[in-house]
């Protein structure tokens, strides 16, 4: 039986079809933008337009948070409108189907948009609200990134899932050995990849049992985390990475792992920073400034920018500056730091030679023809002096 639709049913169809019709009227203005509040299963969209000199909310609609639901709803937009949406999981692929369907795309980033993330009434509809304005406004205040290519990302992708097995193995590893100790005996040293192959035999019995099904695990993770080394290492052979990559390998203590994750976390593009010292904030390598007045404090770094990356640097920084390293002048600049004395010196020294690290690794790769000389004659002598007084 087939029945008739209800007339609020007929009232309401009509509206949203007028409303969709208005939307796209006014996109054909060429003053309008589409702000996209995203969340993992539904996206909140909000359609403004100028009207005068106020902006006004044309269409406001939830769709779906898939390519389909995306698609969809963008086709029945005109293609000058931009869009602009802030960074997430999902701001990759929505960003690859609205450039591919024409649109202008603005993806915002959320940590410099503290109208949004401080705002009182926080919820979907005003954000979108909020972007769209923006959007509408000045697009620059929306401080749009710069997404990384396919292959930058694939990278990024295969170091995050290294890093993570790694993390586990450790994880396991240090429990292992508590449990032991525990028991009133010690696991032998041993290099973390070759553990789960040590000899169980001169265990206790009872702690075998424990251990035997994790090592097996261990095992199995190892195997996995070759797998990501190997796949990493076939990328960075690509003429995606290639050039860049081994001009970073020319630095002191810079390996495969810290030159293919600077070129992924990086996209590659070194034009992102107008001057090479851009990069230490962006990697959030910088001490937070708080100054009011005749008062100027410097805090800890704001840890802005990828995690991952800051680690890798930090890592190379301690090896530059233990004894018995290469000398350099980036040895010679966080001795100079660690002489100063208190424990804290050297701590800073350490996030002061993974911040200038950075710097150089820009550097050079914008002048990629220039020579790297990783010792000057002043900080050679400097280091000899250090050395003859210590």
């Amino acid at each position: 039986m087939i029945r008739n639709p209800s007339d609020a049913t007929v009232r309401r169809i009509m509206k949203e079809n007028d409303v969709v019709q208005s939307a796209i009227q006014l996109a054909n203005s060429g003053y309008t933008t589409i702000g996209m509040d995203v969340s993992d299963r539904k996206t909140q969209v909000c359609v403004m337009a100028k009207d005068g000199k106020s902006p006004k909310i044309v269409m406001e609609t939830v769709i779906p948070t898939t390519k389909e639901g995306l698609a969809k709803f963008l086709s029945t937009q005109d293609r000058s409108t931009p869009v602009a949406f802030e960074t997430g999981m999902h701001c990759r692929w929505m960003n690859e189907v609205a450039e591919g369907l024409g649109f202008k795309v603005y993806v915002a980033n959320p940590c410099r948009l503290r109208m949004i993330t401080e705002s009182k009434t926080k919820n979907d509809v005003n954000d979108a609200r909020m972007l769209a304005r923006l959007a509408l406004s000045d697009p620059g205040l929306l401080h749009p990134v710069k997404l990384r290519g396919p292959e930058h990302q694939r990278m990024l992708n295969l170091h995050e899932m290294r890093n993570l097995l790694v993390k586990q193995r450790t994880g396991v590893i240090v429990q292992m050995r508590a449990i032991a100790k525990a028991m009133g005996f010690r696991i032998p040293k041993c290099p973390t990849g070759s553990f789960h192959r040590l000899d169980t035999s001169p265990w206790p019995r009872e702690f075998r049992d424990i251990a035997w099904p994790m090592l097996k695990n261990l095992g199995q993770l190892a195997v996995t985390i070759k797998t990501y080394e190997r796949q990493i290492r076939e990328l960075a052979q690509t003429p995606t990475f290639k050039a860049q990559v081994d001009r970073l390998m020319e630095i002191h203590y810079v390996g495969l792992y810290v030159a293919t994750g600077f070129v992924a976390v990086t996209g590659g593009d070194m034009d992102r920073f107008e001057k090479p010292r851009d990069v230490g904030p962006w990697l959030g390598l910088t001490p937070r400034q708080d100054q009011s007045g005749d008062i100027d404090r410097q805090c800890h770094i704001t840890k802005a920018g990828s995690p991952f990356m800051r680690r890798l640097l930090v890592e190379s920084a301690q090896m530059i500056l233990r004894d018995g390293s290469a000398d350099t002048d980036l040895k010679a600049r966080g001795r100079r730091m660690c002489a100063r004395g208190a424990k804290i010196a050297k701590r800073k020294a350490v996030t002061a030679v993974a911040r200038a690290l950075a710097v150089l690794m820009v550097a050079m790769l914008k002048k990629p023809d220039a020579p790297y000389v990783p010792l000057s004659g002043r900080c050679e002598k400097e280091l000899l002096a250090m050395r003859a007084t210590a």
